[in-house]
């Protein structure tokens, strides 16, 4: 018995590696939704792979809402299998695990073949304190799966990301805004 328990510890170690998570800029791991999708990090950012039905890919951790946040990623669909993908933002009543979803907003679809900035600001409803990222996909009618890298998801630096807009120190410095 003595011997199972480092093996067991090996075992939760390994697997608890190989569980896809990145953290985008935002703080956030993400998770698959559904264990059929298939989830991966590279360096420039999330790969994902979606089967048919519904709507599949990837949520983030609860996060709580700030006065006037905004989110900011590009989503690339590489795949002719993949009929459009989208960005989901989700607001909840309480910031824990066990809290009831009050609303959903989508971000505008992005087709095949395109590269597109999704910025999304988030204007919950009443009573929402907390919010989850989902990044989905869905299939074409006659596609049983996409491939593995179908939709990538990157989050680039931009004006978004960087706070709020400040006057130029110096008329020399090239307004990058």
């Amino acid at each position: 018995m003595r011997r199972l328990l480092p093996i067991a510890a090996v075992l939760a170690c390994a697997l608890h590696a190989s569980a896809a998570s990145a953290d985008p800029g935002d703080g956030g791991a993400f998770r698959r939704t559904t264990p059929r999708a298939s989830f991966e990090r590279d360096a420039a950012g999330l790969l994902l792979g979606i089967p048919g039905g519904r709507a599949w890919g990837i949520e983030g951790a609860l996060r709580p809402l700030e006065p006037g946040g905004r989110l900011s990623l590009r989503l690339t669909v590489d795949d002719p299998d993949v009929a459009e993908a989208f960005v989901r933002v989700a607001y909840y009543a309480r910031a824990d695990a066990r809290s009831r979803q009050l609303a959903t907003h989508d971000a505008p679809f992005v087709r095949v073949g395109e590269d597109r900035r999704i910025v999304v600001d988030l204007d919950p409803p009443a009573g929402a304190v907390a919010y989850r990222l989902r990044v989905l996909g869905r299939l074409a009618v006659d596609s049983g799966r996409s491939r593995a890298d179908a939709i990538r998801v990157r989050w680039p630096a931009g004006p978004s990301d960087r706070g709020p807009l400040r006057p130029s120190l110096t008329r020399l410095e090239t307004d990058r805004w």
